[in-house]
């Protein structure tokens, strides 16, 4: 009895399925899960940037655009379908930066398994120049001398305005020291460490063109933010006025309190999060460079200390941040906040697109 009642329910379940193609269905399903991956990778890409408000804009009018189009207000549906093909080629050029960006990281998919592979003598070789690195950055700290340094990852685009004079050299302190020493010829400019080597001084970067970035930061600092913004390196600045010590990625600025704040971002810059010691330690502030927020105790983005300079700050990474607009908050917790004069006269403003022409931080 109980065998006829199964068969019999068998039976009536393939009378059911008969005429639906249950292959459609799955093909259906496996693609709207890949389109929802894809809108899910965009928007974390987007999330932080200077499109985010751009494709809020966008979503708005595509908003318009269904509900004149359930209400059958033709006109305005006519309008906005002519706009259409202008509004993309618009897009494609207002978000060729972070286009270019998303594109290095889907080639980047195919090596990352390679990449986190490192040898016993590699891991030996990196944290001798990570440590030559941060030697440098608190030597130039201690002694208040501007300087840039900009980290690539093991696979990146260069966007520089001028690749400056080529070095091509061993990471160490002393080389570093000597290119920023003040008055040297190649003391205005950034240095470029790729892999193991200092391949080139004396590089200017694209300065970033954010209207909401506080007039107090100087060209160091804007040529820093601005080629973050098209890059996924990491680009060290210590101020010259004050030795504070700051990180940009991906568009956004950072604060340390000390030189070893920073081997754990470097560590995971080169390993793409491969090192699991340095993982957890980071994940805050991989999340603050790639939301444009506040995560941590670590750091603050610069978008955060131009809303809230007047207010107090996080004991963590730095010491509070008041009183007038021109004080910057120092690197160290003991000294107390300077007022910082990181910007150019107003007279050298048309000169504020190169980095070589800057006589302050």
């Amino acid at each position: 009895m109980e065998i006829n009642y199964f068969a019999e329910l068998w039976s009536q379940i393939l009378d059911l399925f008969s005429g639906v193609d249950i292959w459609l269905h799955i093909k259906v399903f496996f693609q709207v899960l890949i389109i929802g991956w894809i809108v899910f990778w965009l928007w974390r890409r987007i999330v932080g940037s200077q499109a985010e408000r751009l494709v809020k804009g966008v979503l708005v009018l595509a908003g318009i655009w269904a509900i004149c189009s359930a209400f059958g207000f033709t006109l305005i549906t006519n309008l906005l379908q002519l706009l259409v093909p202008v509004a993309l080629i618009a897009l494609v050029v207002i978000f060729q930066p972070e286009l270019r960006r998303g594109l290095s990281h889907l080639g980047k998919v195919q090596t990352l398994r390679f990449d986190l592979s490192l040898t016993d003598a590699d891991q030996v070789r990196f944290s001798r120049d990570v440590d030559q690195i941060i030697n440098a950055v608190r030597e130039l700290s201690r002694s208040k001398t501007g300087a840039l340094i900009v980290i690539e990852p093991l696979l990146g685009e260069r966007d520089y305005v001028s690749p400056g004079t080529t070095v091509n050299a061993d990471i160490s302190t002393t080389l570093l020291l000597t290119i920023f020493f003040p008055n040297s010829p190649l003391h205005d400019g950034a240095v470029v460490i790729r892999k193991n080597k200092v391949v080139a001084a004396g590089v200017i970067l694209p300065m970033t063109d954010d209207p909401e970035l506080s007039y107090r930061y100087g060209t160091r600092h804007r040529a820093a933010i601005g080629l973050s913004e098209t890059y996924d390196g990491l680009c060290i600045v210590v101020s010259e006025e004050t030795g504070a010590i700051s990180a940009a990625s991906r568009g956004m600025l950072a604060r340390y309190k000390a030189a070893e704040d920073l081997k754990d971002p470097i560590k995971y810059l080169y390993t793409q999060g491969g090192d699991s010691k340095s993982r957890s330690s980071v994940d805050n502030f991989l999340s603050l460079f790639s939301r444009g927020r506040r995560e941590d105790e670590l750091s603050t983005p610069v978008s955060t200390q131009v809303s809230n300079q007047t207010s107090s700050q996080s004991s963590a990474g730095r010491e509070s941040e008041s009183g007038s607009a021109d004080s910057d908050a120092a690197a160290d917790s003991k000294s107390k906040s300077d007022s910082d004069t990181d910007t150019t006269d107003g007279e050298d403003e048309d000169r504020l697109s190169t980095l070589s022409a800057a006589k302050t931080d």
